[in-house]
């Protein structure tokens, strides 16, 4: 059949000539990525794991319902910020101000995608709302590996740029952060975009261009980081003085992206300033983390505790957490021994001048970026941090990083192609450890769900429990916000706090329960319940309060080995809805 011999042929020669080889090529590196996608999706997803990420996704869920930027979660120190500034607790309280608006926005359109599920049952153990937003975010990260490559390609060239997105995708530890609802994946995808856009500036100032116009796009790119991350700004006032300092004319030059930054940013801080009386909103006060309390300890208070701390307090607390930040850099880069080549790459000049420029303008943001997580803290919540930026500058840093590796190699004049190749395979498999432990070092009675301290199925049966028109307080209120989809309070400093606020209905709602967890009690040491944080609920957490005096009079225990008590002013787990 000479007609089959000719396509054959044709075939044949079509591979040989590389057009289809490289199809080929890219449809296995589709196919190996969505396999490792849906092998964390699948295999090693066991829910949210950060209250930050619980916070945002429930603010999402409210998003795409039509309820816009509101909050089931309150914060003691909101409702006092809304006194001491003459508002209107009752309808202000369930205005979220503490988190930026993109994340939940994001959240908002993965949950629209399960809109069925969203009331998540007592009787499942999984949440199908926890599986968008992580797919949601894996995603980002993906997207974030597409815009890495355009812009190494414009650095460096296509090989490096491909071996250097390949190096990324193996970092288990932005996988992880994938999976914590953390908009960490967000971050990176925008901080790539930025810095495409800052190197198309550099194009343009070296070789003649529309400056101006990348310019208000580095602007636009910082705005949205803002919007992500407040902490982000801290990048950009490191950038804009390197920018003002680099392109001409100067003035002008920093104006531009100051003026778009402004224009995209202002509109949440009046916001803010309307529903608050504070541009901040309530995020103002995390910058007081450490600063006699915990962040926590702050946000459980009707009124910021900062009596007797002095400069000297900021001062120690900078100093460290820059110290801190250093000690663990290889950590909090992923582990990425390429990425932490970023450094020595410092002292090597690139042959083009653009790439020269925003090796530099990389190392001004990150430095303002340790600033800033040195001001705010990195408190960590099962291994990852809300305000952890290293993570983002890692897939950037890798290439330069890889970059540098390749310019050392090239100088040892080995011309043997197969240790060039090995060399390379060598970086793969160092930088790939953590995930090939994260797999192969997984425990085959590890625990389905983020016990302790989450248990879905125990958070969503108050669901059924509480009315929409009541409030619950608890240590884990982000959780019952999220799971239960009921308004929670967190657990103020003291019981005399929680009193008043029942007491004067100053929520304009009862608040008649009270839900503790781990996170209070069986997590910390018996001196962390009798003198931490939560001390003035110490006979309640241990659970030797006399019942008959304490306003809640009915308990039922929850959670794993019922390390979960519900208190409430009357018998409500006889409600109906079936139990977990």
């Amino acid at each position: 059949m000479p007609g089959a011999a000719d396509f054959i042929q044709k075939s044949v020669h079509t591979l040989e000539a590389g057009h289809l080889a490289v199809w080929i090529r890219r449809a296995l590196a589709v196919a190996v990525i969505a396999a490792l996608s849906l092998l964390y999706l699948l295999n090693e997803f066991r829910g949210l794991s950060t209250s930050w990420g619980m916070d945002q996704a429930q603010i999402g869920r409210h998003i795409a319902s039509g309820q816009g930027w509101s909050t089931n979660f309150f914060r003691p120190i909101a409702i006092g910020q809304l006194e001491r500034h003459g508002k209107n607790v009752p309808q202000r309280i369930a205005k979220d101000t503490y988190n930026a608006p993109l994340p939940p926005l994001v959240d908002a359109v993965a949950l629209r995608l399960v809109k069925s599920h969203w009331k998540m049952s007592p009787r499942d153990i999984s949440y199908r709302g926890d599986l968008a937003v992580a797919a949601m975010s894996i995603a980002m990260f993906l997207l974030s590996v597409v815009v890495l490559y355009f812009t190494a390609r414009r650095l460096f060239d296509d090989r490096l740029a491909l071996l250097a997105c390949a190096l990324v995708l193996l970092c288990d530890s932005i996988w992880q952060y994938s999976l914590s609802g953390l908009p960490q994946t967000l971050l990176m995808l925008l901080l790539n975009a930025t810095v495409y856009a800052i190197a198309r500036a550099a194009e343009a100032q070296y070789r003649g261009g529309r400056v101006g116009v990348w310019l208000a796009a580095v602007g636009a790119g910082f705005g949205l980081l803002a919007l992500t991350h407040a902490l982000t700004i801290w990048i950009f006032v490191a950038a804009l003085l390197v920018i003002g300092f680099f392109f001409r004319p100067r003035i002008w030059s920093a104006v531009i992206p100051l003026l778009i930054f402004a224009a995209l940013y202002s509109p949440w801080l009046v916001r803010n300033f309307y529903l608050t009386g504070n541009p901040g909103g309530t995020a103002i006060y995390a910058l007081f983390d450490d600063i006699k309390h915990s962040e926590a300890g702050q946000m459980r208070r009707m009124e910021l505790d900062v009596a007797g701390a002095g400069p000297g307090l900021f001062r120690d607390k900078i100093v460290s957490g820059i110290t801190s930040q250093f000690g663990r850099i290889f950590h909090y880069l992923g582990w990425n021994m390429v990425a932490l080549m970023f450094i020595p790459a410092l002292l090597h000049r690139f042959k083009k001048e653009e790439t020269e420029f925003v090796r530099w303008i990389v190392l001004a943001m990150w430095i303002g970026g340790i600033a800033g997580m040195s001001l705010y803290g990195l408190a960590e919540e099962k291994g990852a941090a809300a305000n952890q930026l290293h993570i983002v500058f890692a897939p950037l840093m890798t290439c330069f990083g890889l970059a540098f590796l390749f310019v050392q190699w090239s100088r040892l004049e080995i011309e043997f192609r197969l240790a060039r190749i090995g060399f390379i395979a060598l970086l793969f498999f160092l930088v790939s450890l953590p995930m090939i432990f994260t797999f192969v070092g997984r425990p085959s009675n590890r625990a389905q769900i983020q016990w302790p301290p989450y248990v879905p199925p125990y958070i969503a049966v108050l669901n059924d429990w509480l009315q929409p028109n009541e409030v619950t307080a608890s240590d884990m209120p982000w959780a019952i916000a999220w799971y239960a989809d009921r308004p929670s309070l967190w657990v103020p400093d003291t019981i005399k706090t929680f009193t008043e606020i029942n007491d004067y209905n100053v929520l304009g709602r009862p608040l008649n329960s009270l839900y503790l967890t781990p996170i209070s009690g069986t997590q910390n040491t018996l001196s962390d319940v009798l003198k931490g944080e939560y001390k003035d609920w110490s006979g309640v957490i241990l659970r030797s309060v006399e019942v008959q005096k304490f306003p809640l009079k009915w308990a039922t225990l929850l959670g794993m080995e019922n390390e979960c008590v519900f208190f409430s002013d009357h018998d409500r787990s006889k409600t109906p809805a079936a139990a977990p």
